[in-house]
């Protein structure tokens, strides 16, 4: 009589199988995490053009001028200012504009918000928070933290201005670096406070994803880490903000900011003529995408723009 095969997969023919299921899942598995990653940084994208479109709206408001990318209490209380919670309420340090009170209406964030119909996701997309838009639950941690840490940081220094009295021949509160020396040794102002003002548009950086740390340290975790809401160059005058570790990864020099990517990709970047960009952190060295007056100048120029406080 003739014998029949065995019925079913020998122990090899099924650990092939199994090899080859665990090869398609690893296949599938990565493909959908790059859709994911590629998801969320269109959505990153998306946000840093509505941040970038307030900006705009208050430009439009404010007869061309450009958004303060930031305002001491002294000088909030020099301009009379008082901004408001949704609620109504005063941000602090209004109205006694005293310094033991925490700043939250220093940074742009507040002043901006308005223009987003408040909604708060445009600065906090970076963080897991359910009740991310629930008013009623905003501690006054939370109102600190989004004046201080939201998603993209302004290129406040150069755009709009950082206000305080930084120059004792100068009696008011006025921004940073509108009277530094070039390498020609010439008066300069490098602070553009006007939309007409601006040559670069398309140029210069306005907003960027941007984090925080500690000097000497090398961020890990981009996607979640907290944000800050001034993005710096990696030189302001003399003083190193973040440097390029030989692995070309940032690291955070005498400052406690830096432009980071997030979701596994590049620095978003929004510039004043309303397009979006990404830039390697080697881009990022250039000073003319933060300084929009750095070229046309003499001397030291455009990429390696040097220049001194008094």
């Amino acid at each position: 009589m003739r014998r029949r095969d065995p019925i079913g997969f020998t122990i090899i023919e099924l650990l092939i199988v199994i090899g080859i299921i665990s090869l398609l899942i690893g296949v599938v598995m990565t493909a959908l995490i790059a859709i994911r990653q590629q998801g969320r940084k269109a959505l990153e994208k998306n946000e840093i053009r509505q941040v970038g479109n307030a900006w705009l709206k208050y430009s439009q408001v404010h007869k061309e001028r450009i958004a303060p990318g930031w305002l001491s209490p002294s000088t909030q209380s020099q301009w009379e200012m008082e901004l408001t919670y949704p609620d109504g309420t005063l941000i602090p340090p209004a109205p006694s504009y005293g310094t033991s009170q925490p700043n939250v209406a220093g940074p742009w964030t507040w002043r901006l918000l308005p223009y987003m119909d408040n909604d708060m996701r445009l600065v906090r997309g970076h963080l897991d928070r359910e009740t991310i838009n629930n008013w009623d639950e905003m501690d006054d941690d939370w109102k600190l933290e989004i004046a201080e840490s939201p998603s993209f940081g302004l290129n406040g220094y150069f755009l709009g201005g950082v206000w305080d009295r930084w120059y004792s021949d100068i009696r008011r509160s006025h921004p940073r670096f509108v009277k530094v020396q070039d390498a020609n040794q010439r008066t300069v102002n490098l602070t553009t406070t006007s939309q007409t003002m601006l040559t670069n548009p398309s140029r210069v950086i306005a907003f960027i994803s941007n984090g925080r740390g500690e000097p000497g340290s090398t961020p890990e975790r981009l996607d979640s880490g907290p944000g800050h809401w001034l993005a710096v160059p990696h030189r302001l005058a003399d003083e190193p903000q973040w440097n390029l570790t030989p692995g070309l990864d940032i690291e955070f020099a005498e400052g406690d900011s830096a432009p980071l990517g997030r979701h596994e990709g590049p620095p978003v970047s929004w510039h004043p003529d309303g397009h979006v960009e990404t830039y390697s952190f080697t881009d990022l060295l250039d000073q003319r995408l933060w300084i929009d007056r750095a070229s046309g100048q003499l001397g030291f120029t455009g990429s390696d723009y040097r220049y001194t406080e008094p």
